[in-house]
């Protein structure tokens, strides 16, 4: 009977926890004020519920030499909210794992979609102006760009674009980390490089020349030995 009399005061602290104190205070990293706000919902469950129903109803029907009558009792009620709080633990402690279990769900899949966006991402691109149309080339795409008095070749894996741009203008457009002037008159993908040695590169049966006042740089970016 006086587990039976627990029951109001433990389910109303475990409702009012888990719906309003979890969701104001503990989910928005308030956690000072979840302790306070909980040690309080406690002592006034303590003292407003559980404290009557064992006083009327409980130590006179079962326990009549038990304990002392007085309501306000420091011992009395510390044990009261000790009782109440202990039997809380349980369902609110299982709440608290279900909720890391979601979250750690939560972010694996944001991680996973994070993966699959990068993956997918559109692939970078360089705005071409040929004639009146403008060519949005990808820049995987290029094979290497060549300057041809005023204008430039860019050649493609499968065509090639003839463009009214400045080869030195062209270079401070693209990605350094992919793109290398290798000659006054070159610029080449790295990437699509077949072979290279401190005079010539490969790309796609190409022989393209290693500039002079480039070559050192060439041999370091390249790793030539």
């Amino acid at each position: 009977m006086i587990q039976i009399a627990c029951i109001p005061s433990r389910m109303l602290l475990v409702y009012l926890t888990l719906y309003f104190l979890f969701p104001v205070f503990f989910w928005t990293n308030r956690y000072f004020k979840f302790f306070v706000m909980y040690c309080l919902l406690v002592l006034a469950i303590s003292i407003l519920i559980q404290r009557p129903l064992m006083l009327i109803f409980v130590q006179p029907a079962y326990l009549p030499n038990w304990g002392t009558n007085n309501f306000f009792g420091y011992s009395e009620i510390i044990n009261t909210a000790l009782d109440i709080n202990i039997a809380a633990i349980i369902p609110l402690g299982h709440h608290i794992f279900k909720r890391v279990e979601v979250l750690k769900k939560s972010n694996k899949k944001l991680n996973q979609e994070k993966i699959l966006l990068k993956e997918n991402s559109l692939t970078p691109t360089l705005d071409v102006k040929v004639e009146k149309t403008i060519h949005k080339v990808l820049l995987t795409d290029i094979l290497f760009i060549e300057s041809q008095r005023n204008n430039i070749r860019i050649k493609l894996a499968k065509t090639e674009l003839i463009a009214r741009h400045n080869i030195s203008t062209m270079e401070n457009l693209l990605p350094k980390n992919t793109f290398i002037r290798v000659h006054r008159s070159f610029i080449i993908n790295h990437g699509k490089v077949s072979s290279f040695s401190p005079t010539k590169i490969e790309i796609d049966d190409v022989s393209i020349p290693v500039g002079r006042k480039y070559k050192e740089v060439i041999k370091e970016l390249l790793g030539y030995n």
